[in-house]
């Protein structure tokens, strides 16, 4: 089997995606994800984002300790 990629524009990609399914020998990988689409200062804010929600996530099953936002406020009003 071979593999190839192919861009399409965004206006055609549903009419494009039922054409290819719908050829009994053509198996569709996606792999296409967000992270792919974006440019290198979406993926650092994206990145940083992600890391926000881990934080949270570890805050809720009590593997860290969350900080005050006012310990946020007085060092931003430190600077």
């Amino acid at each position: 089997m071979r593999q190839i990629t192919l861009n399409v524009p965004d206006s055609e990609f549903p009419f494009f995606m039922k054409l290819v399914n719908a050829l009994p020998f053509v198996q569709v990988t996606h792999t296409e994800t967000l992270e792919n689409t974006l440019n290198p200062s979406e993926k650092e804010t994206w990145q940083l984002i992600k890391e926000g929600f881990e934080e949270l996530k570890e805050v809720k099953q009590g593997k860290r300790r969350a900080h005050p936002v006012q310990d946020l406020l007085d060092e931003l009003d430190a600077s």
